[in-house]
């Protein structure tokens, strides 16, 4: 279903934090909104028992990380830590090509469309094969082709731990300088025309980049208004580790606070061990914090101590499972658990949605494009049919609490992506 120079009229619509009944939304040849109840165009395309919200924007994601499902091991020693999971991860790229490359982002790329994910921000870390960063466009065309709005996050990884320790010789295909990181930079933001393509920019980690280059890479990022992102704090090993290197009882977050005016560009993904105060601090600076609770729980990582003001996204990270409205009510039922109570950080189904839309445009630096049904952005969108006997007995005034708390890929009838339906 294309609706680019059509009005698409539906039952129930998402609009400015509240269901709106009987809407209109015109959207032009580009893929944007041009209006809301009021017709535009002749064509009408009607949606007439679904709700349509936003569509749902995933902040951080490896996708060759997918195809590892079927080995999670979990329940036994082989990968019963991170570390060890990392190992089995590392052989999934070992012998890694560029139609491999393309053919994993592909698969997980139209698996997410499905899901309801119209955008997606890419953590690439894995650039070389035969030659120096000669991956890096197999992972846009995946995106182009797959009709996903991408944010290739293009990740800056130079060491391999606080004390440089001997390379794992997989890692030589994440590997380069700082410079070189820089030079291909540009030339990769130069050759993209693609209205759905998207350059922002990664430190890995404070285990694989050293600060120094950390606070560059952000303060180039801050100066081309392009989002920056860094795994942060994951695992106590990677604090043990800082607290060792340097000689003092302080992790990455203290020394990126202290050393770095942090700003609404600068998201922190999984900020899993990060200390709440620090977290206070995120929020006070306009930072953002990207946390993947599916993830984390599979990966047996732990839960994030947020606070109500903290800007959160949500992620897809390892694509074991590709369900936005799971990654929604974990992130909440996790703090829950943690805090034995019904009623954390806000977390109510509204506040969860506008989690996986406007905050998460707003961590990929979007805010004017997408996350939200509003004139001038693109219809990124995905329509529910309310025929679902889930949305029984449903009304206007818990449809989002249904939707978020009840509701699964399988109610999901059509994903636009600038006014096409991209949904297989």
């Amino acid at each position: 279903m294309n609706i680019r120079g059509k009005t698409l009229h539906v039952k129930y619509a998402w609009i400015d934090g509240k269901i709106e009944e009987n809407v209109s939304i015109s959207v032009d040849e580009s893929g944007k909104i041009v209006e809301i109840n009021k017709k535009v165009f002749e064509d009408n395309v009607h949606l007439s028992n679904h709700l349509l919200v936003p569509g749902f924007v995933n902040t951080h994601s490896h996708a060759f990380h997918r195809h590892l499902r079927g080995k999670s091991e979990i329940g036994k020693s082989a990968a019963d830590t991170f570390w060890k999971w990392r190992d089995n991860m590392y052989g999934l790229v070992a012998e890694v090509t560029k139609e491999k490359i393309y053919q994993y982002c592909l698969s997980t790329f139209k698996e997410m469309i499905n899901a309801g994910i119209t955008t997606v921000g890419e953590f690439h870390y894995v650039h070389h094969s035969e030659q120096k960063f000669d991956l890096d466009q197999s992972v846009i065309q995946a995106a182009i082709d797959s009709g996903i709005r991408i944010v290739l996050l293009q990740t800056l990884y130079e060491r391999a731990g606080f004390d440089n320790p001997a390379v794992h010789p997989v890692q030589e295909r994440f590997i380069s300088s700082y410079e070189d990181f820089i030079e291909n930079l540009e030339i990769l933001r130069k050759r993209q025309e693609h209205p759905r393509v998207q350059i922002g920019v990664a430190a890995h980690s404070a285990r694989a980049v050293p600060f120094e280059n950390i606070k560059r890479l952000f303060e180039f990022a801050n100066g081309e208004k392009i989002p920056f992102h860094i795994h942060l704090e994951e695992q106590p090993k990677e604090i043990l580790d800082c607290q060792k290197w340097i000689g003092q009882k302080q992790g990455p977050s203290d020394i990126l606070l202290s050393q770095m005016q942090l700003n609404e560009y600068f998201t922190a993904v999984h900020a899993t061990f990060t200390p709440a105060n620090n977290m206070l601090q995120f929020s006070k600076l306009g930072a953002n914090v990207s946390i993947c609770p599916c993830t984390e729980g599979y990966l047996g990582d732990g839960i994030p101590r947020i606070n109500e003001n903290l800007k959160i996204s949500f992620g897809t990270d390892c694509n074991n499972r590709i369900c936005f409205l799971e990654e929604m009510r974990w992130a909440c039922f996790s703090q829950q658990m943690l805090n034995n109570s019904r009623s954390v950080c806000g977390l109510s189904p509204e506040k969860l949605l506008q989690c996986a839309t406007i905050d998460g445009a707003r961590a990929l630096s979007l805010s004017s494009t997408t996350g939200s049904l509003e004139i001038g952005k693109y219809f990124d969108a995905v329509s529910f049919s309310l025929d679902s006997p889930l949305f029984a007995n449903s009304f206007a005034d818990t449809l989002i609490d249904s939707l978020v708390l009840s509701a699964g890929n399988r109610e999901i009838s059509h994903v636009f992506v600038a006014g096409v339906d991209r949904k297989t």
